[in-house]
Formats: structure tokens, sequence, C-alpha cells
């Protein structure tokens, strides 16, 4: 039955609080992107059942209705239906009604999130040198252990520098003069001035402190030096202001930075410090049994990137974490545990392959989305069940003071080596007890409280037999590469929306070239504004989305240089579209460029090349 758009339209409209709450509203290739004033009035479990609608997704200040390729198709009957100003929300965030909390946990989310390839190389450099010297492979003096022991800390001791960079880029202020003030900070003359007390600078007092391994006082800093900057250009005359204004800059923000708000930062870090110390010596377990429970829901709106401060904190000023990686840890494996019990109990053969994968996903990556999104948030009774697993887990370890000693990628049974540390292996084996203890309470939790659907069974009528006799002889359809890059699982896509095949099966790939072409001859169907998606209807039949880098709709099209519209037909290897990398990575959105076949349903099944390293043209998707 075809999707009446301007129903769809009307009721999402009425859904979200009608145009008086849209302060802004655009869409990329397959989400509606509004700006409300009030994000309180939708009720995403209401609007997901609206027909048309696939899911929710509140996100960088913006409530995401994805709708998929016919998203374009309800936008203009949205438009039909009022006057609404096209915005990415990026510059609206500050003025839609997100309470401060949800608002302060966005922007420190979106500071320490770029940094997490950084963070969790160097995490991974220092659980390979525990292993190396736990089984005595080498030499605590020697200077392999000193070379890589320094690798492992360079993140944590220069991440003010790192983080003045993304934090600087994310309030639009200069990278670089934010990143010489946090240089400044942990400048060793500096370092040693203030190891020995407390000191002026022109004869206003300097706290002594240290900075190295910090995060509250650059998170604090940054966002001053924008007031700083605009202050320095407004007074500064054009003519010297190229040297004038930096210098302006770089001098009032330092006795700002010594004197206020590094003091503070690092006191309220050392105060966060000892809160998580006393916390968990005193009530950990309720608190790690309560976090891990609530995790699933904590990721869900994307706070567990704003819980990094904490663990970072913890590993640098206690040398372990209690609280961040451990309720991950938990929660993770609870997951995997519910989906996999998902699938050892029901009949459906489809829900069966896809929460088998799903489980291993969540139990050995830890990558929890295709789990949460595709079966225990869908089915709602293994959610209940993994929350009650992964609550009892965190129970046994807050009990047990379970601690992770460095950090790795995310939480998993490969997490159990980030517990080796202290006193022997005792650490490691109640991180062990905690594992099995997860996985068998979510199982059998899932086990008692999922009921499969019974599904009837239709006759089937001569003419539909026949089309699915036809589905298994067709021909099988070959789908080239449309760029030239890493494939990578689509579970691994850092958007739930993606990862959890909301929006059609495939791959993805991490682009080496910036460069699309066709992936075989086809029609264009879908093109949009921001240029940076597009969709194409191959000849066969096969409806294909081209989904440059994640969230690069806020770019506006810039850095995007389209090579084909609407309608037009195209040629295997045709250059549909140009893009500049280095625009896309400056700005902070991941290059990961999902690849994707929309109608499965017309077809039997879809395998993808097992190459790692495709060019464009190689043979990436095979199609029956």
């Amino acid at each position: 039955m075809a999707l009446d758009y301007g129903k769809t339209a009307q009721t999402v409209l009425e859904k979200v609080g009608g145009e008086k709450n849209v302060a802004g509203l655009t869409h990329c290739i397959t989400r509606l992107r509004f700006v409300l004033k009030d994000n309180d009035i939708p009720k995403d479990s209401e609007i997901e059942k609206i027909p048309g609608v696939l899911r929710v997704v509140r996100q960088g200040g913006q409530y995401q209705v994805v709708i998929g390729n016919e998203v374009a198709k309800v936008y203009n009957e949205l438009m039909k239906l009022g006057n609404f100003e096209e915005t990415t929300g990026s510059k609206d965030e500050e003025k839609s009604k997100e309470n401060l909390f949800s608002r302060l946990s966005g922007f420190v989310a979106g500071c320490m999130t770029p940094l997490l390839p950084a963070m969790l190389g160097c995490g991974m450099i220092k659980v390979v040198l525990t292993l190396l010297t736990t089984f005595n492979l080498i030499n605590t003096t020697g200077s392999t252990y000193i070379i890589l022991n320094a690798v492992g800390d360079t993140f944590f001791y220069f991440m003010p520098v790192l983080l003045a960079m993304t934090t600087a880029k994310r309030l639009g202020s200069n990278i670089y003069l934010a990143m010489v003030v946090a240089a400044f900070l942990i400048h060793p003359n500096l370092n040693a001035l203030l190891a020995a007390g407390n000191t002026t600078y022109f004869g206003l007092p300097v706290t002594a402190a240290t900075y190295s391994s910090s995060v509250l006082p650059v998170l604090l800093m940054v966002p001053l030096m924008g007031y700083i900057e605009r202050f320095a250009d407004k007074v500064c005359p054009d003519l010297v202001k190229i040297f004038l204004k930096p210098l302006l800059v770089i001098f009032i923000s330092v006795p700002i930075a010594l004197v206020v708000v590094g003091p503070i930062g690092s006191i309220l870090g050392n105060y966060l410090a000892m809160g998580i110390n006393l916390l968990y010596s005193k009530a950990g377990w309720l608190a790690i049994m309560v976090l891990s429970a609530a995790m699933p829901f904590i990721i869900m709106t994307g706070m567990h990137y704003a819980l990094l401060p904490i663990s970072t904190i913890g590993l640098t000023s206690l040398g372990f974490d209690a609280v961040v990686i451990i309720t991950m840890f938990c929660s993770n494996l609870a997951q995997g545990a519910a989906s996999l019990a998902v699938a050892a109990k029901t009949k459906d053969k489809d829900l069966k392959s896809t929460a088998t994968a799903a489980g291993i996903s969540a139990v050995v990556a830890g990558v929890t989305e295709p789990a949460m999104y595709g079966v225990t948030l869908k089915y709602k009774t293994p959610m209940l069940a993994s929350a009650i697993g992964a609550g009892i887990a965190g129970l046994y370890a807050g009990i047990t003071h379970l601690v992770a000693y460095s950090m790795g990628g995310s939480p998993s049974v490969l997490s159990l080596i980030q517990m080796i540390g202290g006193e022997g292996f005792g650490n490691m084996m109640n991180g062990v007890v905690t594992l099995i203890i997860a996985v068998a309470a979510s199982f059998i939790a899932t086990m008692i409280l999922y009921k499969p659907e019974v599904k009837e069974e239709e006759p089937v009528s001569p003419s539909e037999a026949d089309k699915e006799a036809e589905r298994t002889l067709v021909e099988t359809i070959e789908l080239s590469s449309p760029l030239t890059g890493e494939v990578i699982p689509l579970a691994q896509v850092e958007d739930a929306v993606f990862s959890g095949g909301v929006l059609g099966e495939g791959v993805a790939i991490i682009p080496s070239e910036g460069k699309v072409f066709a992936p075989a001859d086809g029609t264009i169907s879908a093109v949009t504004d921001t240029k940076h998606a597009i969709g194409i209807t191959t000849d066969h039949g096969v409806e294909m989305l081209i989904h440059v880098g994640l969230d690069t709709v806020q770019l506006g099209g810039e850095g995007f240089t389209l090579h084909c519209n609407m309608g037009d037909k195209v040629k295997k290897g045709t250059l549909l579209l140009e893009f500049d990398m280095d625009k896309i990575k400056e700005a902070g959105f991941p290059l990961t460029t999902p690849v994707l076949v929309s109608n499965m349903t017309n077809f039997v099944s879809l395998k993808a090349s097992e190459d790692k390293q495709v060019k464009s043209g190689d043979t990436l998707l095979t199609i029956v």
C-alpha cells in the first residue's frame, strides 16, 4: 500500500507540537530534522507508530524523524503546512528549551567524542604493556618498556591540548590559540614553577596545580576565550589586527587561566575524583548496580560520552576507573546475552539470524546498538531482562570493588585484560565472575520473560507463490563499490539508525579518496540539497543509498560537488559526487560512508565482499 505523504506529514507535525513549536526544519536523505522550541512535547513512541516513520532520534539539539528514501516527499508536504525556517540546528541549539544538564552533557560529549580513537589507541597500548609486564616478557627498567609506557601516557598527558582543539572547533573559536593556552598549562617550565608551591603573576596569586591529564580547566577556559576573541576583534584596528588580536587573546587568557579558571577546574577535578572514590568505597555496590541497569537508556541519549571525563579523571587521578568502564561492561554483556536468548527461543529464522549476530557483536565487540534497536528494545521484555542481568552483575562488581586499570575499546569480553593489575589476578577473576553473572542472569531472565510472537500462516495465492519462485530464480546482481577505501561492517557505524539496519542492509566504507561513482547502471532517485547523500535505483530495481559521512548534513553542502541531478540516467562508473575529505574531518564529522540496499524485501539475500580494502569499481555487494 502506497504511503500517503500528506497524511504522514500532517500527523508528524501534529505530534511534534504543531507549527508553533517548530523553530527550524530541514532534511537529509533519510531524516526530517526538527529544531523544536519545546522538546518535551513530542512522544517518541507515538511518532514511531505513524505510517512511514522508522524511528525517532534525539541528537545534537535536533528532533530527528527517520523516514527513509521517501523523506523528501514527506518534507515537501510539511513545507505546504507551515512556514518553516531551514536550519541544521547547530546554531540554534542553544535557543532550544533543553534543560541545562542535557545541554551541558551534549557539550561535553561533543568535545570528547572526537578524541575517542586516540584515547582508545593509547589505552590499548597500556593494556598491551600490562600483559607484557604481567607475564615478564619485558623488563620494566628497559628501553622498550619506557617507550611503550610513554606512548600509552601520551594522550592522557597532552589531553588538555587535544581537548582544547575539539572544544574550540565545536564553539567556532580559533583552534590554535586555544591549543596554545592549553599547551602553556602543561609546559615543563610552568610545571616546575608550580611544583615549588604557590606563586604570583604581575602580583596576582597563582595557585599551585597540575594540569597535565586534566579535563575541566580546558572545558571552562576555551568558552571564555571565545568572548576574549570577540572583544579583541572589536578593539583591534584592521591595520594591525593580524598580530595584535592573537597577542591580546593570549595575554588576557593567561592570567585568567592561571589565577581563576585553572585552579577552579583543577580543584573541581580533584573533588570529583575524591567524590568518585568516596562513593565507590561507601556505596559503590548501589551506584554500580543502578548505572549498569540504566546504561542502555543512557547510551540511547548519547550521554554515555559525557561520562568520559569521569573515566579519564579516575584513571589519571586514582589509577583506575571503577564506574564508567565497569557499568558499560555489565550492560553490554547483558544486552548481548538477552539478544542471544531471543535467538535461542524464537522460531522466526530472520529474527534468529539477526539476534545471533547482534548478540555476538555486543558480547565480543561491545557494539550494542544492533542488539538494542534490532532486538531488545523492539520486543521490550528482553530489554527489561538485560537491565535485570546488568543490575545483578553491577551489584557483584560493586561489592567486590571491580576496577579497570586502563582504557580499551567498547567494554566487552575482551575488557577482562584491562582488569589485570593491582595485586595479582584477583581483580580480573572478579571480572570473570561479573561476566558470567551478566550473561547468565540476562539470558535466563530473557528466556522467562520473552514470549515469541506466533504468526498465523496465511494461504499464499498462486500469483504470490509465482513471484516468490521468481525471486529465487532471478539472476545474480553485482553492485560495484562507489568509493575507494576500507570496508567495515554496518554494525560498526557510530549511528544507531545505520548500524541497526533501519534504513537497509549493506556495508560502510571509510574512504581514502573523495569521489563517489555509480555502482551500477540506473537512475538517480534522490539527491539532498546538502549534496552529502545520493539515492540510485539500478536497472535491476535495486534501490541504493550512498551517505557520505555521518551527520554531514550540518555542513550545508560545503565541501561537496555534485555531478548529477535527480532523474539522471547514469552508467556504472559515472562520477556522481566529489567531497573534500579534509574539510569534513576538520569539521569534526566521521568520513564513514554507509552504502545500503533499502529494498532487500524484494530479493532473497545480500552478500558483502570479504575484501577489507576496495577500489571504486570492485564488486562490493552481491544480491540474489
